[in-house]
Order: structure tokens, then sequence, then C-alpha cells
């Protein structure tokens, strides 16, 4: 479909254009009326268009290589054109036309500060049908070509026929990097060229770096000095000016480890915004970038097998893409979000497991998922309900206590909320693994809250902390008024070598001998 042969229409406030047989048409944006038609000389089929200031960049006359119908999966037809035209985007003159020596690869024609690249080749299916027959591509066309033209006249500023193997580029206007490489994903071409990627300076040409290993997926997002890549179920980075693996602090550990992101079954790929990461994880899926608090989901629909989450201007577009689809979600329609801080939000898969002492972390009983706080703190659903989620050691007397869950809602004026929505009655004991050789101090956090609207004085408990009391006939209620808020309680200087130990002891005389927690945050001083 598009992702192989390119887009037959594009989008400005002042027109939308559509590539319509050997037309391009100009619309208004607002009545859909056609204000203008424009043809190229000869009349060839209008194959793909872009938008570059005043210019509309066609690619036309697209070729066919295969006997497939055009846009299927196997099919390499129509993926490339024999010309490139850039016209005037409101009269339709011609400013400069190019043929191709094979075929201009759509996937590779981008524009960036006023330069045009291209690649000039025949595609890799093409290519492997010649191979089989004897035939090598230098003797089915002319040597394959990377091109930058001057977009306001057509004339090449540079281009090389070096290493030229890829059928997507991209670029960073701020960076002045040109990226060459394939777009293999599940919802391209099978034989798309994979694991290779080259940089170049984009005004000159002068080769950056290339890379042969850790290359996964596209296709690419390129995103500040970063490079985002993807493969079906997880993702990973580069840093865009050198090659090297994009690095992230792990939350709990305090090291430098690689960035990553995870997401559940998807069939399409992810797209990037300022500060979000959307895509298909199950449902519709996202990857907070400000943060890198983990995979999250907006529960009861699903995206399109073609992208279709789209932020801008503090708004998430989603168009239903799903109408021909068999999937059972409970909401198939168009919708439009925007940010409300007070939804609960859950994730998963923020970090790995910890290789080393943990420095800081948070234990969120009976919680629906993983959360990281504003503060830097992940906290961990215990029991592991929500998607993959690191497994640090944490034991419970009983192994499995009564749990329960409310809507943080019913907590809005606080802003730990989330964490007194949930917790274990009757738990008694609690052991989290920290993984130190030796004695290190911690500052532990404890979150409170009555589930079953017990009065003063009805349940009473004592507080240990590695063996020493810290809370003597604790009384939720007492704490926490009579509108049910949760209770923090805190104490620093706790000595913990390789385990944090919490002892919860009904009082005696209790008429409710069931402790209460909703969680626990370590965090070393």
């Amino acid at each position: 479909g598009a992702n192989s042969v390119g887009s037959n229409y594009a989008s400005a406030h002042d027109g939308v254009y559509v590539a319509y047989g050997t037309s391009c048409l100009r619309l208004d944006p607002a009545t859909v009326e056609i204000l203008s038609t424009f043809t190229l000389p000869g009349k060839p089929i209008c194959s793909q268009i872009k938008i570059w200031d005043d210019l509309l960049i066609v690619a036309a006359d697209p070729r066919l290589f295969d006997p497939y119908k055009v846009g299927i999966r196997e099919s390499w037809n129509a993926t490339s054109s024999k010309k490139i035209a850039a016209v005037n985007r409101y009269n339709g003159a011609i400013v400069w036309q190019q043929t191709a020596d094979n075929a201009f690869h759509h996937n590779t024609i981008i524009v960036g500060n006023d330069i045009l690249f291209c690649i000039d080749r025949l595609p890799p299916g093409y290519e492997a049908r010649l191979s089989r027959r004897g035939i090598t591509p230098g003797r089915a066309g002319a040597p394959y070509e990377l091109l930058a033209l001057n977009v306001r006249t057509g004339k090449e500023i540079w281009s090389t026929a070096v290493d030229i193997f890829g059928t997507w580029l991209g670029y960073s206007e701020a960076h002045d990097i040109l990226l060459q490489s394939g777009r293999a994903s599940r919802d391209m071409i099978p034989s798309e060229p994979t694991g290779r990627l080259i940089t170049y300076r984009g005004r000159d040409g002068t080769p950056l770096w290339q890379k042969t290993t850790g290359v996964e997926n596209g296709p690419y997002l390129l995103h500040g000095d970063t490079l985002f890549m993807q493969d079906v179920a997880t993702g990973s980075a580069l840093d865009l000016r050198t090659g090297a693996r994009h690095m992230r602090t792990h939350p709990m550990t305090g090291e430098s480890v690689p960035w990553r992101f995870l997401r559940a079954h998807g069939c399409n790929t992810a797209v990037g915004s300022q500060y979000l990461l959307t895509f298909r994880s199950g449902a519709a899926g996202y990857f907070d970038l400000r943060n890198n608090g983990g995979t999250g989901n907006l529960g009861g629909f699903r995206s399109g097998c073609t992208s279709n989450l789209f932020a801008a201007n503090g708004v998430l577009n989603a168009p239903d893409y799903t109408r021909t689809c068999t999937c059972c979600y409970q909401n198939q329609t168009s919708l439009a979000l925007i940010h409300m801080p007070e939804a609960e939000m859950w994730t998963c898969g923020a970090a790995e497991a910890p290789n080393g002492p943990i420095k800081r972390v948070g234990i969120n009983f009976g919680a629906p998922g993983d959360r990281l706080s504003d503060d830097g703190t992940l906290w961990l659903d215990y029991p592991s309900v929500g998607g993959p989620s690191p497994d640090i050691g944490v034991q419970t007397v009983p192994e499995k206590p009564e749990w329960f869950r409310r809507h943080s809602s019913r907590f809005a004026g606080d802003r730990m909320g989330w964490v007194t929505a949930s917790g274990a009655i009757g738990l008694t004991n609690l052991m989290i693994e920290l993984g130190n050789s030796e004695d290190r101090a911690y500052r532990v956090r404890l979150h409170f809250a009555e589930p079953e609207g017990a009065g003063v004085g009805q349940r009473l408990f004592d507080v240990a902390l590695q063996g020493k009391q810290v809370l003597k006939d604790f009384d939720i209620a007492r704490h926490a008024g009579p509108d049910g808020a949760g209770v923090a309680r805190e104490f620093r200087g706790i000595m913990v070598q390789n385990a944090l130990r919490l002892t919860l002891a009904p009082s005696l005389g209790s008429p409710i001998n069931q402790p209460v927690i909703c969680g626990i945050e370590v965090v070393a001083e």
C-alpha cells in the first residue's frame, strides 16, 4: 500500500494536493472545491507528491517490475518512478524535471534545507528476479546513485555511486545529516534491505558513519539528536551524530543503560511527536519520551493496522482505520483526545531487571500496572499484572494477602492517590531485595489508606523496619480524617544490606486484626 508506493496526496493550509491519474489536483481545504488542475509534459501518471514551500515535488511515470497488482505486499510495482518534477504549486508552472537512469525510489525522495535527496536504483525484488536469470543490475541499467539536487533549480549539488543499497532516506535539517537504509517492517515488502545504516553530511555528501551491527528495522524516526529504531515487539535508539547506542539512566540503579521501549502485539509501526511515540500495543499504545516511563495503553479501542495515532497542537488524533478489521474491541470510532493529568496512567516495560544495587524503587500493592512518579521513582505493581515489569525479588507473608483496588479519582486531592487507591489487607511481613554488599542508609516512605471504612480505633497495628518498631498502634482512620485521605509516614536512616524487611503486626486488642498497606517507597540517602 502507501507504505511502499508512497502517498498520492499532500496537505498545506491553503491547499490539499492529490495525484489523480495524469493530473495533480489542488483542492480547497475547507470546501474540497477543485481550485486548479496541473499536468506534466507528456501527461505521465502522477504517482507520488510532496510539498516544499511553494513547490510541489511530483514523482511521475511509475515503473512496473512484476506481474502482481500494485499495492499488494509482494509487489514492487509503482514503488518508484521514471521522472521527478518540481512544480509551482499555485500556478502549475514546471520549474524543472529530471529523468532517472533506473528509477527514483519513492521512499528516498525527500527535501530538507532546500536540497532534494533521492536514490536512482532498481528495487531489491526486481534485482532478485534478474539474479535468478543470471543478470546483474549493472547489465539491466545504469549504476545506482544517491543524488542531492538543488530543489529550486534541479542542478546537482553532489552524488555518489558508492554503497548504494537503500530504499529509504531520512534527513535531519538541524544536524545536516542524511541517512540511507531500508524500510524493513512487518507492513512492507518482504525483500526490503535491513541491518545497515550509512550517514552523510547533507550539504556535500561526506560520509559520517555507518553501522552493520545492532541495527534494527524501521521505519526509523529522527527525534532531535536521536534515531529511533523498531521491531515488532521492541525498539531501541542510536545517537544520530555518532551512531553510538543511545543511553538512559536506569530508574532503580542510576546506571547508564541502553534506551528501549516495549510493546505487545501490534500490526502497525510507531510514529513520533515531540513527547510521544504512538503505536498499537494490543490496544492503542504510547511511550512517554519526557520521562521514559514505559508503555501505556488507551484502553477500549485499537489503533489501525496503518499508524493512525497522531499528536498535534496538544490533541491526539485517532481517525478510525479499522472498518474492515475483525478484531473485537469495544469502541470502533474516530477519536480526538487531550491530556488529562488526573486520569489514571499505568505502564509496563519501563526498565529491565536491575543489574546492581537498587537505589530507588516503589512497590505499589494491588496496582494494575507500573508508573514512574514525577520525582523519578519507578513504582512497580505487585503482584505483577500489568505487563512486563522488573523482577526485583519481593516476598510477602502471607504469599497472597487480600488485594484491593479502587479508582484513583477517590483520592483526587492527593498527589500520590494512585498509590493509596490500591493495597494489601492482612499482609504481615514484606522483604524487598536491594542487592547491597554492605549496609547502606535509605529513606523509607510508607503509604496507607483505609479500604473498608473502619472508624477511629477499629484497625490498629504496629510497624517495624529491619526489626525495629517505627510506629505503634498506628490508626489509619485517625490520621486520614473524615474524607478518608491517604496517609504517608517517612523514616530516614534505615540501614539495609541485601534486603529491606517490613513487619506489620495487629495491636493487642484491635477490633480488626488485619493490617493494611498500600505502597512502600525506598530511596538511598
